[in-house]
């Protein structure tokens, strides 16, 4: 192999090409800090900062990990959020 540094750069590009598409990024909780940023504060922002804040605690105190008790607030958090914007509609 005459040029063994371009072998390397382009197996390292296919394999960073791949971990890239297959990485979830569309997680619940990526996605609530996305709309969180996005928003104006509103009504609507507050209940679903609040019911994330309430979820995420309930879970804790029945023992889930912080990621697990994020994940699961995160998606409560969302339900809250696009009801809230359906009901204002």
């Amino acid at each position: 192999m005459k040029y063994p540094i371009f072998f390397f750069g382009f197996v390292m590009v296919v394999v960073v090409g791949f971990v890239l598409m297959f990485t979830n990024y569309s997680n619940p909780s990526q996605q609530l800090n996305a709309l969180m940023a996005d928003e104006p504060i509103t009504d609507c922002y507050d209940n679903t900062m609040e019911a994330w804040f309430v979820e995420f605690n309930n879970t804790q105190e029945a023992g889930v990990t912080m990621e697990e008790a994020d994940k699961i607030a995160a998606e409560k958090a969302l339900n809250q959020y696009d009801e809230c914007t359906a009901s204002i509609k």
